[in-house]
């Protein structure tokens, strides 16, 4: 084994590990002594770690086919590497989950145990339950909790050993992200309507509100921006914002005068919404949160009994101040899952200004068409 650990190249290492279960079969070599040889072993591992940097990965592959072969179990193993608990095996970068010490190495047991031809996961996981291992007994002092175990075996791509476990952390850590996400929003909600987007007094510029906003959903919005999947759709980010700059900006004006005051709300607050449809994972995402942003007026103007022309207004407005592209209204137009109240007539009254949008396409595809060498 110490040769092999030397080797410059994985194929000593390799005929190694498989003589372990020849010699077992054998009766070449005894359990007792191998168990005693890695007890010695692995309370100075740490110190080869200067001369042979990868030791810790080379003897986790030599343990795991010494372990597949029943020469000695992970309850032995796992007892020899009491003194490697707050050991640095590996660097950093190679660390699991964190760990570097006898919680890395025996997650990388397990890895090599599962490519073993003769165990696989399920031998691996038999092994495991045989030996009665409480994997939180390998971390450090302070950081032995079962969530912190889970984590290690999700991160090492070792669940199947609890496989129990780790749906449960994931349906945990999955709530809390949710749970999270609705403070996050609830409080945007609260915080824009608490003034910040009043229309400015006659003369004043009204940035600053606007500029508040951004920076409030820049310290406290983080995940609720890029959030997929939440339910009701009316709690995601861009409707909120786009609910509260047209409440914001109607106040107390008369339906029928509303045009004029919600479309400049919508130019003052363009910035702020282009940030609520922004979308670093594709431009189809982009899409769909401007989409979004549309349904919120459409039940704006839904719950307002529809004021002459008003939609019609608004979605102009929202095109020219690049809020919401022209691809958008297509996806807006063709979506037929969207259960928001007022679809047919929203499209009924739009459908000037989507004909005028598809003919603007056209035109300026043919244009291209020319212009072609």
């Amino acid at each position: 084994m110490p040769k092999a650990c030397d080797a410059r190249t994985e194929g000593p290492r390799d005929r190694v590990a498989a003589m372990f279960a020849p010699l077992a079969k054998a009766k070449l070599i005894a359990a007792d002594e191998l168990g005693d040889l890695y007890k010695d072993l692995l309370e100075f591992l740490e110190d080869e770690v200067v001369d042979v940097p990868h030791i810790a990965k080379y003897h986790a592959k030599f343990i795991a086919h010494a372990v597949a072969a029943e020469l000695v179990t992970l309850a032995a193993i796992a007892a020899a590497m009491e003194p490697l608990k707050e050991a640095t095996l590996v660097k950093p970068d190679v660390a699991i989950d964190g760990r570097a010490g006898a919680a890395f190495m025996f997650v990388a047991i397990i890895q090599e145990l599962a490519k073993v031809e003769s165990c696989g996961e399920a031998g691996a996981k038999r092994l495991f339950d045989a030996s009665k291992l409480d994997i939180a007994s390998l971390l450090p002092e302070g950081a032995q909790s079962e969530s912190a175990a889970v984590s290690l075996l999700d991160a090492g791509g070792v669940t199947f050993l609890a496989p129990e476990k780790g749906n449960a952390l994931k349906a945990e850590a999955a709530k809390a992200a949710s749970d999270a996400m609705k403070q996050q929003l609830t409080g945007l909600e609260t915080y824009l309507t608490s003034g910040v987007l009043a229309p400015p007094a006659e003369g004043a510029d009204g940035s600053a509100g606007v500029a508040d906003a951004i920076r409030y959903i820049d310290e406290n919005c983080s995940s609720a921006l890029e959030a997929e999947n939440i339910e009701p759709k009316s709690a995601k980010i861009e409707r909120i914002v786009m609910r509260c700059v047209l409440e914001a900006g109607l106040g107390d004006e008369a339906l029928d005068k509303a045009a004029p005051k919600l479309c400049k709300q919508i130019e003052r607050c363009a910035k702020l919404l282009q940030k609520c449809t922004a979308s670093s994972a594709s431009e189809s995402k982009r899409l769909y949160k401007q989409a979004s942003c549309l349904y919120e007026v459409q039940h704006f103007c839904f719950n307002k009994e529809w004021p002459s022309g008003l939609i019609k207004k608004l979605f102009y407005n929202l095109y020219e101040t690049d809020v919401v592209f022209e691809d958008a209204y297509g996806v807006w137009r063709e979506d037929v899952v969207d259960t928001t109240p007022g679809k047919d007539r929203a499209l009924f009254q739009v459908n000037e200004f989507l004909q005028w949008l598809d003919e603007a396409a056209e035109e300026g595809e043919g244009e291209e068409e020319v212009a072609s060498p």
